[in-house]
């Protein structure tokens, strides 16, 4: 049986449990979140739709790996809070599993509006997250980033590459436009980009062996986006 039958399978029981609309979700969501938590792990397959499990709140802090169907999917906050996250093109469903302890994922994955089962069945969240670590396991790194590169940084490249503005960077990271002019310079100068397109593209995988022009600095060495 393939992973989306598997998913689509999947009946109400104990510790499995359906949510039916954007508010219980993101109701129950905000239930589960409001204790400690370390960890979020995200899948979202090309075909699935931002509302509900795109769009889910979760405090700083958590520790996040994102696989996504392609770059595009990758929330730049996400990269900018130095969340992990790969590419796989074929993935089976949008999930999001809570410390290993619970998943959310949507009751027909042909159709996310449908609503969503929240599983606490610890034999089924076993399965999910054995299913999450392979596929991540297959998946690759959108991007090699160059030594020393700050999350923040790596967030401001990723929408230069996309083509925004310093104010349009500023308002997606809930930035000043003047740190963000500030941050782009200073990048500039440490790696000889000659305009904002060039650094993003120097920076954005197109040159990983980048030398820093800034005196008294080393070469940047290609590392990944979990270094």
């Amino acid at each position: 049986m393939s992973e989306v039958a598997w998913l689509k399978s999947l009946r109400a029981g104990r510790g499995v449990y359906p949510l039916f609309g954007a508010d219980a979700v993101v109701a129950r969501f905000a239930e589960i979140v409001s204790v400690d938590r370390s960890e979020r792990l995200v899948m979202i397959p090309a075909s699935s739709q931002r509302p509900l499990l795109g769009t889910l709140p979760m405090p700083p802090d958590v520790r996040t790996r994102w696989l996504g169907a392609a770059p595009s999917d990758h929330d730049v906050r996400l990269i900018a809070t130095g969340a992990e996250h790969r590419i796989l093109p074929a993935l089976p469903a949008k999930m999001v599993i809570i410390d290993r302890t619970v998943v959310m994922t949507p009751i027909d994955p042909e159709d996310p509006l449908k609503g969503v089962w929240q599983i606490t069945a610890k034999p089924l969240v076993r399965a999910l997250v054995e299913m999450y670590q392979r596929l991540w396991g297959q998946a690759a790194e959108p991007v090699r980033w160059p030594a020393g590169l700050s999350a923040r940084e790596r967030a401001v490249v990723t929408l230069l590459a996309e083509g925004c503005t310093d104010q349009k960077v500023a308002e997606h990271l809930g930035l000043s436009r003047r740190t963000i002019t500030y941050t782009v310079a200073d990048l500039m100068e440490k790696y000889g980009a000659r305009s904002r397109f060039h650094l993003a593209l120097l920076l954005s995988g197109a040159d990983a062996g980048i030398r820093s022009t800034r005196p008294g600095t080393t070469p940047g060495h290609a590392t990944t986006a979990g270094s």
